[in-house]
């Protein structure tokens, strides 16, 4: 009779506090079936050595950021709000092969280009590969995710910006994460997106 008690006890106290389930397992769930998420396995899994610089960003810790920044930046604010998730890896390359990493690279934006992800930086010059991606919305007035992958050989940088967020707040992103690549993008009226 106890083993039955103990059981109806511990059915009805997990099913009375279903915070035990963390609220970032939800939250990676919603990211990773975004259209917006990358993932950047097949780069990182050639990495041996830790990252200089890594920011991982998920959409609980953005909220806070969200309420932290409102009083000094209501604009800053609003499109941290529509965030998912911010990830920014960055390694240097004396660590790296950076031609197996620029192959990977490639193997990565030929999936984008597949998977409808608009090419708005491809460079190509000496020993330095940059490919920035936007994933746009159907109707193209929101960007649902940025790609940005750069080798060089002086350092190795992946970031993905999963959310929902207007052109026009790209720099403004840029400014606020301190991502050189978006600063550089004060409009996205002014980029000419390749054809695939």
């Amino acid at each position: 009779m106890s083993y039955f008690r103990t059981l109806l006890i511990g059915a009805v106290a997990l099913s009375t506090i279903p915070w035990i389930i963390p609220l970032s397992m939800a939250a990676d769930n919603q990211m990773q079936t975004h259209p917006g998420f990358v993932d950047f396995s097949t780069l990182t899994a050639q990495v041996e050595s830790e990252p200089t610089v890594e920011i991982s960003l998920k959409a609980p810790l953005l909220a806070i950021i969200t309420n932290l920044i409102r009083s000094e930046d209501e604009m800053a604010a609003d499109f941290v709000s529509r965030l998912i998730n911010v990830r920014v890896n960055v390694f240097q390359s004396n660590a790296l092969d950076v031609d197996n990493i620029s192959t990977s690279m490639s193997e990565i934006a030929s999936d984008l280009d597949n998977q409808g992800w608009d090419r708005v930086v491809r460079v190509r010059e000496d020993d330095e590969y940059v490919d920035i991606y936007l994933r746009l919305s159907k109707d193209a007035e929101l960007i649902h995710g940025i790609a940005v992958m750069v080798a060089s050989d002086e350092e190795t940088v992946m970031i993905n910006i999963v959310g929902d967020i207007s052109g026009n707040d790209i720099a403004a992103l840029g400014r606020r994460f301190d991502i050189d690549e978006l600063m550089d993008m004060d409009d996205l009226s002014t980029l000419e997106v390749e054809a695939n």
